[in-house]
C-alpha cells in the first residue's frame, strides 16, 4: 500500500510539473503574439506579433477597393492607391495585443477574440475627390437628368398620349459623396447607388393623376373630325388643327385660346369666299377672262359660323358640315358661276345666255357710252326682277328721259337688258360714242327671248376684256 501511494504522489507531481510547464510554455510561447482564435477587423492574426498584424493590416488596406454598382448594368471601381487609402498605425493594435488574458492563453482555443477598429485606415479626401469627379457616372455625356412623363400629340391618332418619364441616370451629388465617404470608412467594397436612391428621380411620372386627367380633357377637344364642304374641295377640322387653340390653367382646365376659332372661320372665308374677289371666267369662245366686281359670290357669316363651331367642339362632332353663308353662289365651278348665267362681253359688245349648260340665245348688244356718267360697269350680278312692259326713267339729275320698252330686266341698280327698237343696229364700235345711258340694249327678239327664260336671281355675268374698262 505504501508504494502504491508512493507512485500516486510520484505521478501526480509529474503531471502537475507537466501542467506548470505547458502552462508557462504557453506563456512564453504568447509573449508579445496574439493569442489562438483572434481577429481584427474579420483577419486572422493568430500567433502574430504586432508588427505581423499590422503588416497584414497594410496590406490588406493596399488592397482595397470600392466598386461603384451603376444603372445599366455598369460598374465602376476605385482603388486605394487612386485615393491615398493606407493604415496608419497609432498603437491601436498593439494595445489590443497587451489588453489580451494571457495567463489565461489555453482558453483562447475555444474561446475565439474579435477586434475592430475604426481610425487606423486614411485617405485623401482631395483626391477621392478628383477621382469621383472623373467617374463615367458624372459624365454629362451618360449621366442624363430624368425626365418627367409629359403629354405629347400622336399625329398618328390624331390625340393627346402620355410620354412615360425617363429615369435617367444623374446622381445626387450631395448624398453619393456622403454615401461614398460612409463606405470607404466602413471598408465596405461595394457601393449600389440604385440600391441606395442615389440617382435623381422624375418629378411627375406617367401614372400621375393630375396629368392623365389633363390628357383625358385635351382629347375631348381634339376628337373632333369635321369636314367642311366646299364642292368638290374640302377641308377637315381635326385634333391636328384643334391642338394649337388649346391651353390650360393650372387646375387642368382647358381652354380654347382666344381668336383661334374666329381665326380660323376667316382663314376658310380668305381661302373659299368669293364674294368682291376677282376670279377666272371660261368664256363661250374658250378663253379665260378675270371678272371682278359685283355683288355675287360667296361668303360665309364668320360670326355665325364661329358661334356654331364653338357648340359644335363641345359634342366631340363627326360629320361633314356646310358652314353658314351670309351670300350663296350657285355654284362652285366655272369660278362659282356653274352652267346658268348671261354671260355679257363688254369689249366684244356680245352676250350668251345659258341655262344648265345649254346655249338659250346669243346676241350683239349695245351698252353704254364709255363715259364716266355711262359707262356699263364690270362685275357679277343677279336679276332683281323682271317686268313687261316698263317705263325707264331716268333718276339723275340733267339726264331727264321717258323710255317705254317691252321687256324690261334690271341686275345692276337701274342699269339691266331691255328692247331698244330705236337702234338700228347692234354691236362693234357703237357703245364708245353712242352707247347707252348704261343699259344692255338688245334687238327686240333676243330680249324677248331672255326674258322668257330669265328669272329672278339669274347670274349676269359682265367683263371687259384685257383690262378695257376705261374711257
Amino acid at each position: 500500500m505504501d508504494k502504491k501511494k508512493k507512485w500516486l504522489k510520484i505521478t501526480l507531481g509529474i503531471m502537475a510539473l507537466v501542467i506548470v510547464g505547458v502552462y508557462i510554455g504557453g506563456i512564453a510561447a504568447f509573449h508579445g503574439k496574439f493569442l489562438k482564435n483572434t481577429d481584427i477587423n474579420g483577419m486572422d492574426v493568430s500567433d502574430m506579433t504586432v508588427e505581423e498584424a499590422e503588416k497584414l493590416i497594410r496590406e490588406q488596406a493596399e488592397d482595397y477597393q470600392i466598386t461603384l454598382k451603376e444603372r445599366g448594368n455598369n460598374s465602376e471601381t476605385i482603388t486605394a492607391e487612386e485615393i491615398g487609402y493606407h493604415y496608419v498605425s497609432n498603437g491601436e493594435i498593439e494595445n489590443f495585443q497587451k489588453s489580451q488574458p494571457y495567463a489565461l492563453w489555453f482558453v483562447s482555443y475555444f474561446r475565439p477574440a474579435s477586434y475592430a477598429f475604426e481610425t487606423a485606415v486614411q485617405y485623401d479626401e482631395t483626391l477621392l475627390k478628383e477621382k469621383a469627379d472623373s467617374l463615367k457616372c458624372f459624365d454629362k455625356a451618360t449621366a442624363k437628368a430624368p425626365e418627367d412623363a409629359k403629354m405629347v400629340f400622336q399625329e398618328s391618332e390624331n390625340k393627346y398620349v402620355i410620354k412615360k418619364e425617363k429615369q435617367g441616370a444623374k446622381l445626387k451629388q450631395k448624398k453619393f459623396w456622403k454615401l461614398l465617404t460612409e463606405t470607404i470608412s466602413e471598408r465596405d467594397g461595394l457601393l449600389d447607388l440604385e440600391k441606395e436612391s442615389c440617382y435623381q428621380t422624375p418629378k411627375v411620372t406617367s401614372d400621375d393623376k393630375d396629368l392623365n386627367q389633363l390628357v383625358e380633357n385635351l382629347n375631348h377637344y381634339v376628337d373632333i373630325e369635321i369636314t367642311y364642304c366646299f364642292g368638290n374641295q374640302k377641308e377637315v377640322l381635326d385634333g391636328s388643327v384643334v391642338k394649337d387653340w388649346l391651353t390650360y390653367d393650372k387646375k387642368g382646365k382647358v381652354l380654347v385660346k382666344d381668336g383661334a376659332i374666329s381665326d380660323y372661320i376667316a382663314s376658310l372665308a380668305d381661302k373659299y369666299d368669293t364674294y368682291d374677289k376677282p376670279r377666272k371666267f371660261k368664256t363661250s369662245d374658250g378663253t379665260y377672262v378675270t371678272v371682278e366686281g359685283g355683288s355675287y359670290g360667296w361668303k360665309i357669316d364668320q360670326t355665325a359660323e364661329a358661334e356654331e363651331l364653338t357648340k359644335l367642339m363641345e359634342e366631340e362632332p363627326h360629320m361633314e358640315r356646310t358652314p353658314i353663308f351670309a351670300q350663296e353662289a350657285d355654284s362652285w365651278e366655272n369660278g362659282d358661276m356653274g352652267d346658268t348665267y348671261v354671260e355679257v362681253d363688254l369689249t366684244k359688245q356680245h352676250l350668251w345666255m345659258y341655262k344648265e349648260g345649254k346655249l338659250i340665245v346669243e346676241s350683239d348688244f349695245v351698252s353704254g357710252t364709255m363715259t364716266p356718267a355711262r359707262v356699263t360697269p364690270p362685275g357679277i350680278f343677279r336679276l332683281y326682277y323682271k317686268k313687261s312692259p316698263a317705263v325707264l326713267r331716268s333718276t339723275k339729275p340733267g339726264d331727264s328721259y321717258e323710255t317705254p320698252v317691252s321687256f324690261w330686266m334690271p341686275f345692276n341698280g337701274g342699269i339691266g337688258f331691255h328692247d331698244a327698237t330705236w337702234r338700228g343696229s347692234f354691236g362693234g364700235q357703237i357703245f364708245w360714242n353712242s352707247g347707252s345711258h348704261g343699259c344692255i340694249n338688245l334687238p327686240y327678239s333676243a330680249a324677248q327671248t331672255i326674258y322668257q327664260n330669265i328669272e329672278k336671281d339669274y347670274l349676269v355675268i359682265c367683263f371687259y376684256r384685257n383690262g378695257e374698262y376705261k374711257y
